[in-house]
């Protein structure tokens, strides 16, 4: 008849070797996870990872325009060099929290781009609006650097404060006005974040943006002039702008992108490949493998941890069972040999005594 031990012993085994097959498994399917997680299938849609995933064009088309759309008061990357404080205040103002999410006057301009050989900037070769990060000045000094007729170079902006202190106390940098022109405000803290009034239009900027059509059309990259579209004045100057929509500035122009992400049925499409059934299979595997691992290492512990409890009771009261009877015979033996040897030891010492008398 099985006995419980018996049973207890052979569930133990086989969970140890459904455990070790299960971990062999787990390694093998390990690489299909990773795998089907990043998308390695060629149809995966990888707009779900965002408008970064969107901009194929931006190296497969023959010519890339640009169109200037306005000055925007907008975020910037670096705030130290901005006159902004990164992230603290040594000086307790108490504008501290506004100062990591500095704003400074930027350029907002969309991109067309064709795979015919020409665009017009009509919205059939329309990709998206953005802002550039960095400031009006570095957008003047990219477009003077990578383009030979841009109408802003660095030499257009060299001159303009960013936060500096006048004379009356007050502290000038470049800003925006509402109609979207340049301008010199006025601003009563040192980080220019509280506006007090607009000192002056830049007029020579804002004609300078306005010429050579930088406001109408102006070309980025061709792929009859520029040797690679990797060194051309796109893609210097998109890497260094963030996308805009509408809802951030009125010279922001949403994409398709953009508005079908915020309609009801925005990412629907993006989200089909979870539903084609790798990511659920991959998924499925993984969490019924780890669970499988899981129940198998809680039995394993806990049939371990009763058998030995078991051995160890066993053993002690066997100890204590048999523990005074063993020492009670050994005892017994011991005393016996002693006394006999004390016995033969008095009966030798006597004989030699008799044997001298006689004598």
């Amino acid at each position: 008849m099985t006995t419980a031990k018996e049973i207890i012993h052979r569930v133990l085994n086989a969970c140890f070797k459904s455990g070790k097959m299960l971990f062999v498994a787990f390694i093998l399917q390990l690489p299909l996870q990773v795998a089907a997680a990043w998308g390695s299938d060629s149809t995966t849609d990888r707009s779900i990872y965002g408008m970064s995933m969107q901009r194929d064009w931006l190296y497969s088309s023959k010519t890339i325009s640009i169109k200037y759309e306005g000055c925007v008061w907008s975020f910037v990357d670096d705030n130290e060099d901005m006159g902004c404080m990164d992230d603290e205040s040594e000086d307790g103002t108490s504008y501290w929290y506004m100062m990591a999410n500095c704003k400074r006057a930027q350029v907002a301009y969309s991109v067309y781009a064709s795979e015919s050989g020409s665009t017009s900037c009509g919205s059939g070769d329309f990709k998206e609006s953005l802002i550039t990060k960095s400031g009006v000045a570095e957008f003047a000094s990219t477009m003077g650097y990578y383009s030979a007729n841009s109408p802003v170079t660095s030499d257009s902006v060299d001159s303009l404060p960013i936060c500096e202190l006048d004379n009356d106390g007050y502290y000038q940098s470049v800003g925006c006005s509402s109609s979207g022109t340049f301008t010199i405000d006025r601003f009563s803290d040192a980080y220019c974040l509280q506006y007090y009034d607009t000192y002056y239009e830049l007029d020579t900027l804002n004609s300078d943006m306005a010429s050579n059509n930088l406001n109408k059309c102006y070309s980025a990259y061709s792929s009859n002039d520029d040797e690679s579209p990797y060194s051309s004045l796109s893609h210097y100057l998109i890497s260094d702008s963030t996308g805009c929509s509408a809802a951030e500035s009125s010279f922001c122009t949403t994409s398709c992108f953009v508005s079908s992400a915020g309609s009801s049925s925005g990412f629907q499409h993006s989200n089909n490949y979870k539903s084609n059934g790798d990511m659920m299979l991959a998924n499925k595997v993984k969490y019924g493998l780890g669970g499988s691992m899981l129940l198998g290492s809680v039995v394993m512990f806990f049939g371990i941890l009763f058998t030995n409890r078991r051995k160890r009771r066993a053993l002690m009261h066997r100890k204590f069972r048999n523990g005074p009877s063993t020492r009670s015979k050994s005892k017994k033996a011991n005393g016996g040999s002693t006394r006999s040897k004390r016995k033969k030891k008095r009966d030798g010492t006597s004989g030699r005594g008799g044997s001298g008398v006689l004598a």
